[in-house]
């Protein structure tokens, strides 16, 4: 599977929100540990910009749709979002090194 890439603006209120439930939604995949999933998420220094990378082994369903805090961080997000809705791009990776997917 390709990796995936999300990235979107949220209104500048809703940063703080938004950052809360991406930490929530980590603290959950951790207590979770789901096989096969490479997860990382970022957010743009200075701005309201949110990027998130997605790695799956082949032949894995989406382990987040099962773990309601990754859930809840999806309707946060729906919430905040302007522009664009967020959606899952695939991106070719063409290096890597350490643990970004």
């Amino acid at each position: 599977m390709p990796v995936l890439m999300v990235r979107y603006q949220v209104a500048e209120q809703g940063v703080a929100e938004v950052t809360r439930a991406v930490q929530a939604a980590f603290e959950a995949v951790r207590a979770q540990q789901p096989k096969g999933l490479r997860y990382s998420y970022f957010h743009r220094a200075g701005s309201t910009e949110f990027i998130a990378l997605l790695d799956l082994d082949e032949g894995i369903e989406n382990p987040l749709f099962g773990i309601e805090a990754a859930r809840a961080l999806q309707a946060t997000v729906a919430r905040w979002a302007v522009g664009e809705p967020p959606k899952p791009q695939p991106v070719e990776r063409i290096g890597s090194y350490g643990s970004a997917p």
